[in-house]
C-alpha cells in the first residue's frame, strides 16, 4: 500500500530554502519532460507543487528517482534487507542563478553533498513536538570506526566514481549514531549520496532499529536543459518494536527528508 502525500508541515521550510531554489508548481511541459514515468498523483503533485511523497509498507519504491545509474543502485541498497517502512520525496525547482551556467556544475552539485558540517544546526519539523527544532547538533565525518577524531568537510577538484566515508551524528531525537556514507559521481551527470547506519539507532529507551536498518539515499541532478535542479531523497527502514509509533517515524523521517532538501537548497543557493 502507498501513501501520497504533499509537503504538509515542512512547507515552511521549503518556501525558506533561498532565492531561485524554492519548489513551486510545475508546467505540464516541465512535468512531461521529466527523465522517468510517472502516475497520475505524482503529476498532480508535481502540477501543484513542484514536489511530490510517497510513502510504502513493505519494500521501499524508488519509481520517482529521476537518474537511472542512481535508481539501480538504490534499488540494490534496499534489496540488501527488508524493510517495512519506506518513503521516497521528488523536487523540481528552478535552478539557482549562479549554477545555470557553470561548466563544473555538476562537481559543485558533489562537492556540496560532502558539506557535513553544514548540516549542524538545520531545522526540522519535529512531529513530536509539533513545532521546527533542531535536527544535529553535530555532524562530521571521522576517520575511522577505531578512530572517531573530527575531521575537516573534504572537497575535490573533480568527481569521483565512487568513494567511502564514515559519519558522526547527533541526532536531537535519535541521538549519536555512525553512518557508513558512500558517494558517487555517475557518468550521467547525477551524482549520489547514500548513508547506512552502523550501530543500533535508539529512540529514547526504545532500540528502533538494527545496524543496517537505515538506509537513506539523496540524489541530485539538473534536467538536460540546465534550468531545473532535480532533487530525489529515498529512506527505506526496517524498523522494530515500534509499539504503535510507526506513523511517528514514517512522518519523523519525511520532514528530515525535506530538512535535507532546505539544507542542499541552501548551499545551492549559495554558489
Amino acid at each position: 500500500m502507498v501513501a501520497c502525500l504533499v509537503l504538509l508541515s515542512a512547507g515552511a521550510l521549503l518556501a525558506e530554502a533561498g532565492s531561485g531554489i524554492t519548489a513551486r508548481p510545475l508546467s505540464i511541459a516541465t512535468v512531461n519532460s521529466l527523465p522517468m514515468p510517472l502516475d497520475a498523483a505524482a503529476k498532480q503533485g508535481l502540477l501543484a507543487n513542484g514536489s511530490y511523497s510517497a510513502f510504502s509498507k513493505g519494500q521501499p519504491k524508488v519509481d520517482l528517482c529521476p537518474d537511472v545509474a542512481s535508481r539501480t543502485d538504490i534499488a540494490s541498497i534496499l534489496g540488501a534487507s527488508p524493510s517495512n517502512i519506506g518513503i521516497q520525496t521528488l523536487v523540481v525547482a528552478a535552478m539557482p542563478a549562479g549554477l545555470r551556467a557553470r561548466p563544473d556544475r555538476t562537481l559543485q552539485f558533489y562537492n556540496l553533498l560532502h558539506r557535513f558540517r553544514t548540516m549542524e544546526g538545520i531545522p526540522y519539523f519535529s512531529s513530536t513536538h509539533h513545532q521546527l527544532r533542531i535536527l544535529f547538533t553535530a555532524s562530521h565525518v571521522v576517520k575511522s570506526l577505531e578512530n572517531l577524531t573530527p575531521l575537516d568537510d573534504p572537497r575535490y577538484a573533480a568527481t569521483k566514481p565512487a568513494h567511502e566515508l564514515l559519519l558522526e551524528q547527533d541526532d536531537t531525537t535519535f541521538g549519536k549514531n555512525l553512518y557508513a556514507v558512500t558517494v558517487k559521481g555517475h557518468r550521467s551527470g547525477a551524482v549520489e549520496l547514500s548513508m547506512i547506519n552502523v550501530e543500533r539507532v535508539w529512540f529514547g529507551l526504545v532500540p528502533v532499529m538494527k545496524p543496517r536498518a537505515l538506509r537513506l539515499t539523496m540524489v541530485v541532478k539538473a534536467s538536460a536543459d540546465g534550468e531545473y535542479l532535480y532533487f530525489y531523497g529515498n529512506v527505506g527502514i526496517n524498523a522494530t518494536k515500534l509499539f504503535g509509533m510507526e506513523e511517528q517515524v514514517r512522518i519523523s523521517f519525511y520532514n528530515r527528508m525535506i530538512a535535507l532538501y532546505h539544507w542542499y537548497a541552501l548551499g545551492a543557493a549559495s554558489q
